[in-house]
């Protein structure tokens, strides 16, 4: 896995900010926060968007799924 998270943090740190990504699963992937725009009842809950590749680099953050035998 890449390392572009934590750089970006530390040229973040002089601005008193830092990223806030969950990581997920083995090997890890990053998770983006979403949050619900419309509340109440019957309103669809906000979906989750975990990221394949790095936002940043674009590396992919585990091997490529195998394809299936023909």
């Amino acid at each position: 896995m890449c390392e572009c998270i934590s750089k970006v943090n530390a040229d973040l740190k002089q601005h008193n900010t830092m990223l806030v990504f969950t990581l997920l699963g083995n090997p890890s992937r990053a998770v983006v926060d979403t949050m619900q725009v419309e509340t109440g009842r019957g309103k669809k809950k906000a979906a989750a968007v975990i990221a394949t590749f790095c936002p940043f680099c674009g590396e992919r953050y585990e091997a490529e799924p195998a394809k299936a035998a023909a």
